[in-house]
């Protein structure tokens, strides 16, 4: 994976792009952190994907060669850093270009405020479909985003749905026609930035931490639950 850091009038725009379907793997993660770091005197952070693609998620290529400590320690790196952009105290929009299935629909609802291009485009937690039990720390955050009317028939059985329901249904925020995504994204980015910066972070940790804390101590047995679980 590539991420390209642009800086636009204090705002970090963060660009993935891996040339195919912006796959998450250890290397992504730890790209991501180090260029989060590199945002420490950033007033907000804009991710954005590429024309057309923001993430298919997990690289299941990679995937499909590990043993269980291999995907012990890939489904910790990816906990790890989504839950970093959830409580990430600064602002933190995305600008999702295009496709945002499974890893991608989780990264775009670890953001403050998602923007998704209009389009035939899909979004989805569709760990079910490939014989993923779903990890507690990513059922916190899609309860913070996705309508409880609306909660189980989309995760229960790995349902896609169009950018407009993707809205509707709380997996992102506002649609925008694709040449205009990261130009709605990073209006709101500066909106978000303008306000006090202190009163954002606390309030932020007020809506999630206690979440986040509820299922970090218990991660580790979680993800080894999640991975022992029956596929038949």
């Amino acid at each position: 994976m590539s991420i390209v850091r642009e800086v636009t009038d204090g705002v970090a725009v963060l660009t993935m792009d891996d040339g195919r379907v912006n796959a998450f793997d250890l290397d992504f993660f730890g790209e991501l952190d180090q260029t989060l770091d590199a945002c420490a005197e950033d007033s907000a952070i804009l991710v954005a994907g590429r024309e057309g693609m923001f993430s298919a998620g997990l690289n299941t290529k990679v995937m499909a060669g590990l043993d269980l400590d291999g995907m012990t320690e890939l489904l910790s790196a990816f906990a790890s850093t989504m839950l970093r952009v959830w409580l990430e105290p600064r602002p933190v929009v995305a600008a999702v270009t295009g496709h945002a299935v499974a890893g991608g629909t989780i990264l775009a609802m670890c953001a403050d405020h998602a923007v998704a291009a209009d389009g035939d485009y899909r979004w989805g937690l569709t760990e079910t479909t490939i014989g993923f039990a779903m990890p507690a720390w990513i059922l916190a955050i899609a309860r913070g985003n996705v309508g409880v009317s609306r909660l189980d028939d989309l995760v229960l059985p790995g349902a896609t749905v169009g950018p407009a329901e993707a809205v509707a249904v709380g997996f992102a925020d506002a649609l925008a026609p694709p040449g205009q995504v990261r130009e709605v994204a990073l209006a709101r980015a500066h909106e978000l930035a303008a306000l006090p910066r202190g009163t954002y972070a606390a309030t932020k940790w007020r809506l999630r931490g206690p979440a986040a804390d509820a299922v970090r101590p218990g991660l580790a047995d979680d993800l080894r639950r999640a991975l022992s679980t029956p596929r038949d």
